[in-house]
């Protein structure tokens, strides 16, 4: 049985690299600032390094603390509501930023990103293909 699902767009990677790198926008009112965020399907939501947060303003600790498992322990973060923009679509999504000041990674999961896309992954040939969830296929 054949299967077909439909894309808006192509990004391409290099798959030699480590992770996927999906660069994307944070927003909050007029404060901006561009990143990129490796996608992880493993994830459970997007977490991003406390300076961002505080780049756009926030006080990292007045969000909703989560603590947030990974296979070699967990760590604290903070929920806030900001804008993410990626390719053209724009989501206002609950985001996590650490507690931590020596956190260097920025992660798209699957809450706040993935599940507002539709993803289509060819590793080998560097293909990411995405869609909003709710693009006509």
């Amino acid at each position: 049985m054949t299967h077909l699902l439909g894309f808006n767009l192509l990004h391409e990677y290099d798959p030699a690299e480590a992770g996927i790198a999906v660069p994307v926008v944070l927003s909050i009112g007029t404060a901006q600032t561009e990143v990129k965020a490796k996608l992880d399907t493993g994830a459970t939501c997007c977490v991003f390094e406390r300076e961002i947060g505080e780049d756009l303003g926030l006080d990292i600790e007045s969000g909703a603390p989560e603590r947030i498992w990974t296979a070699t322990g967990s760590f604290l973060a903070y929920g806030h509501e900001v804008s993410i923009t990626a390719f053209g679509y724009q989501f206002n999504v609950i985001v996590y930023f650490t507690a931590m000041h020596d956190f260097k990674r920025n992660v798209l999961g699957r809450k706040g990103w993935l599940q507002q896309m539709r993803v289509g992954i060819i590793d080998y040939e560097g293909k990411l293909y995405l869609s909003a969830y709710d693009d006509e296929a």
